[in-house]
């Protein structure tokens, strides 16, 4: 009798250890976690305010322009690191609202504040306000950056088939570098 109650008091000893993990908060990981939510809300409420606003310029800068500091790989370390947030890889430092949430008011690919309407918007807003294609894509630029992780980083890149290196850094690489931001009748 007093080996089972002996066993009885380990299983109940286990059985109590797992339910205290579970609930430890452990559930709430990578990176599902409410401060990533929270940055979700606060996303929402510019697209919000940007669609009551009848789709007002100021308003969509609130919203394309916003950005957090997000530890996505939960190592402590923010700066310089990289993580991957639906599908894309991201610099922590820079994580913009169109990476968490895009901004959708309809069923159409027009009824989207994606990187690319974000970029066409921002134009638009920047060209009127500086007078110049060329200054506004250049203000983009500014604005609008990477983060200060390598796009090559481990968390972010893979080895092909060939043996190179591939990067799913890519989510705004190709709309806002230099090199390639440029605002509509820009030629230079």
């Amino acid at each position: 009798m007093i080996i089972g109650l002996i066993i009885l008091l380990v299983v109940a000893a286990v059985v109590i250890k797992i339910f205290m993990d579970k609930m430890s908060g452990d559930a709430l990981s990578p990176p599902e976690t409410l401060e990533l939510e929270a940055f979700r809300q606060h996303c929402d409420a510019l697209c919000t305010r940007y669609v009551d606003n009848n789709f007002a310029g100021p308003e969509a800068l609130a919203y394309c322009e916003k950005y957090f500091e997000i530890d996505l790989n939960r190592n402590g370390k923010i700066p310089g690191e990289a993580g991957m947030l639906e599908g894309y890889g991201l610099c922590e430092d820079r994580v913009y609202c169109f990476n968490i949430k895009e901004c959708n008011w309809g069923s159409g690919s027009r009824s989207r504040l994606s990187p690319e309407k974000c970029r066409d918007v921002m134009c638009d807003v920047y060209t009127e306000r500086y007078g110049s294609n060329a200054t506004a894509a250049e203000y983009i630029v500014n604005q609008i950056e990477f983060g200060t992780c390598d796009e090559y980083d481990e968390e972010i890149s893979f080895e092909d088939s060939t043996s190179t290196v591939q990067t799913l850094a890519t989510w705004h690489t190709s709309l806002f570098t230099a090199d390639t931001a440029r605002c509509r009748g820009d030629t230079g």
